[in-house]
Order: C-alpha cells, then sequence, then structure tokens
C-alpha cells in the first residue's frame, strides 16, 4: 500500500505536532518536578530548623539539670564539711561512746556524699554525649518538630 505524497505529508505534520506536544507536556513535568523538589527542599530546612531549636532546647534543660545536680552536691558538700567539723570538736572533747556513733553516721554520710558527688560528675559527660547524638541525628535525618522531646519523655 502506497501513500500519495500529500497523505504522507499530512501524517508528517501530525507526526511534529505530537512531538511538539509531548515536548510540551515533559517541559511541563520538568517545571512541575522543579517546584516539587524545590518546595520539599524548604520543607526538609524548615523541619531541620525545628529540630535544631527542640535539640537545643533539650541541651539547655540538661545543662540545667545537671548544674542543680552539682549545687547540690555542693550544698551536701558543705554539710558534710559541717559534720566533720562537728565530729572533731566532739574528739577535742572527749565524749566516748556518742562520738563513735557520730564517726560512724559522718562515714555514712561521706559515703553517700561521694555517691552523690560521682553521680552528678559522671552525668555530665551524658549530657554533653546525648547533646552530640541529638546534633548527629539532626544533621543526618530530618526530625519532626517535638519527636525528640516526646521520646525524651519517655
Amino acid at each position: 500500500m502506497t501513500l500519495d505524497p500529500e497523505a504522507l505529508e499530512a501524517l508528517e505534520g501530525m507526526r511534529r505536532e505530537a512531538e511538539d506536544e509531548i515536548e510540551a507536556w515533559l517541559c511541563a513535568l520538568d517545571e512541575q518536578y522543579a517546584a516539587l523538589l524545590a518546595e520539599a527542599e524548604r520543607e526538609a530546612q524548615r523541619v531541620r530548623a525545628e529540630a535544631a531549636d527542640d535539640a537545643a532546647e533539650i541541651v539547655a534543660s540538661a545543662r540545667d539539670e545537671a548544674e542543680r545536680i552539682l549545687a547540690h552536691a555542693n550544698e551536701l558538700a558543705g554539710e558534710h564539711l559541717d559534720a566533720i567539723r562537728a565530729l572533731t570538736e566532739a574528739e577535742r572533747e572527749a565524749v566516748g561512746e556518742e562520738l563513735a556513733g557520730l564517726r560512724e553516721a559522718v562515714s555514712r554520710l561521706r559515703t553517700e556524699l561521694s555517691r552523690v558527688v560521682d553521680a552528678a560528675f559522671d552525668a555530665i559527660p551524658a549530657v554533653e554525649a546525648t547533646a552530640d547524638a541529638i546534633d548527629r541525628a539532626i544533621e543526618s535525618e530530618p526530625v519532626k518538630r517535638g519527636l525528640l522531646r516526646r521520646l525524651l519523655r519517655r
């Protein structure tokens, strides 16, 4: 079957029109893709900023708590010092049996205070490590606002 030249020319024109229309669709798809990608980038930056804010709030709270623990440990240390002074005075006055009980109480207080102070100082690296882990998590993967806060409350 042979087509006449006019029919071939008409088919060729239709082919060109179809190619032009396909090209226009592809351009429109590219534009939509670029717009969606830009919106996704903006949203990702917003989520990262919110996560960084949340992380900064958590780190600040953890540092405040560590400072509170250290202040309490210092307060206990002052009480411990007062107890040691009282014991020394009691020894000078030679109270005998009562002195042994007081010495034992002070020894227990000293042991407990050492545990509290050690725990307070041990908490500081954990707080810093937590802050570093949060920073790394935020950098490696966007986190929804509040998710980190909810996880840490559990």
